[in-house]
């Protein structure tokens, strides 16, 4: 494993980031913004010790997954069962190559690589 993200959707960027940054003091390491399906995404991510906090606004539709970096999706992938995956390995609009699969008690769990 190479790093825990634990991504939060918000309505509103500002005020998460008050609270993050600003008053929790965890350091802003990546920002994006990119148009796409009508909508203006944006996203903050900071580091928290070992971890990192990642900020997406506006919400997006379903569940939020817990995103864990990996070494090798491939090989990660291929540990799970077939129906446990809800979304093949790809590469995502950010470059980055992942896939999402159903963990303990249904939670959503993205395994990925930055590019």
């Amino acid at each position: 494993m190479t790093a825990l993200w634990l991504p939060y959707t918000v309505p509103d960027l500002a005020p998460a980031l008050e609270f993050y940054r600003d008053r929790l003091g965890l350091p802003v390491v990546d920002g994006w913004s990119r148009d796409g399906e009508g909508a203006r995404e944006v996203g903050t991510v900071l580091a928290a010790g070992p971890a990192f906090v990642e900020l997406v606004s506006p919400v997006a539709p379903g569940p939020v997954p817990v995103a864990f970096e990996v070494g090798d999706v491939d090989a990660v992938h291929a540990r799970m069962p077939p129906g446990d995956v809800l979304v093949p390995p790809h590469t995502y609009p950010r470059g980055h190559r992942g896939f999402e699969v159903r963990g303990p008690a249904g939670a959503t769990v993205m395994v990925w690589r930055e590019r």
